[in-house]
């Protein structure tokens, strides 16, 4: 005797037609997350964006990873030879590298740069404040120099970099010469 109503799990009539709508809803919701993801993503083609330390470490990784993007770069550093060593790897990489000398806790370095900058390619769209110091040790053998010296570096050089980046900007903008106008520096 051979049952004839018997079904398996799965293989009921009309699960495929139950289950294609479905199937399709979650095919066009990825498709449509996807779309929208890739919608987001901010192309950095073009763009001008400058680098403080820039010559070695995170700052010339960024450099590296931006030009290949096909983004106009900016290197600023202390360092001169290492600014060099950069800016020659760069420079096949990059539609254009411009590198500066400059270190970022003098603010009137910064302004010079920034004018220089500006005065040469007319505008900077992304600035990245990356230089950094790091001096370690027991906190009884630290200095209040050592302290002194960071903050110089991690506080006053971004916010000299911010002031002097949206300052030219804003010159820029409304057509004055970034070159011709009063320094900023008190």
């Amino acid at each position: 005797m051979t049952p004839t109503n018997v079904t398996h799990p799965g293989t009921e009539p009309g699960l495929a037609r139950n289950l294609l709508p479905w199937a399709a809803g979650g095919v066009g919701l990825w498709l449509a997350w996807r779309w929208l993801r890739q919608s987001r993503q901010i192309s950095l083609r073009d763009k001008v964006v400058m680098i403080t330390g820039g010559s070695r470490g995170l700052g010339l990784v960024l450099a590296r990873q931006l030009a290949d993007e096909g983004a106009h770069l900016i290197l600023c550093a202390r360092d001169g030879p290492e600014l060099e060593r950069a800016f020659d790897e760069l420079a096949g990489r990059a539609p254009r590298v411009m590198a500066i000398p400059c270190d970022v806790t003098q603010r009137e370095q910064v302004e010079i740069m920034i004018a220089v900058a500006l005065a040469r390619w007319g505008r900077i769209d992304v600035l990245i404040n990356n230089a950094g110091t790091i001096t370690v040790g027991p906190v009884e053998t630290m200095l209040l120099e050592d302290y002194e010296v960071a903050m110089r570096t991690h506080f006053w050089g971004p916010l000299f970099m911010i002031q002097a980046v949206c300052r030219g900007c804003a010159s820029v903008a409304r057509g004055e010469s970034s070159t011709s106008r009063p320094s900023a520096a008190k």
